[in-house]
């Protein structure tokens, strides 16, 4: 009578599991979500990103502020695309092409030795 109470607890534990996943994955936009340049002048074509690839990391990852804002866009935040801001975390450039950072994107793809780190990878003309 134990092992089968320990047995149905067990397997309701993990349909809890896989339904709280499900219903975070759910959360996440499609793939090819196009990131436009926030600037006037876009040297690149938008970049498209898939949540799919990513979807083993942690939301908070690269939605450090999720908690804070509902607005998870991440121009939302890094949107000064001056020369000056290049340097600073807020900047746009920063907080995607910054290598040594765990928080960007090419930071966290040298970081893990997966994902595209060079210009090309992601930008085309």
């Amino acid at each position: 009578m134990k092992k089968l109470l320990l047995i149905s607890l067990l397997i309701t534990a993990l349909v809890g599991v896989l339904t709280v996943s499900m219903v975070a994955a759910a959360k996440a936009p499609a793939d090819g979500l196009a990131m436009d340049y926030p600037g006037a002048k876009a040297k690149y074509a938008p970049i498209k990103f898939n949540h799919s690839t990513h979807a083993a990391l942690a939301c908070e990852k690269c939605h450090h502020k999720m908690n804070e804002a509902s607005d998870m866009k991440c121009t939302s935040c890094h949107s000064d695309t001056s020369k000056a801001a290049k340097r600073n975390p807020e900047g746009y450039d920063y907080a995607f092409h910054n290598r040594k950072s765990e928080s960007s994107c090419v930071g966290c793809h040298k970081s893990m030795k997966s994902g595209p780190t060079k210009c090309n990878d992601c930008h085309t003309k």
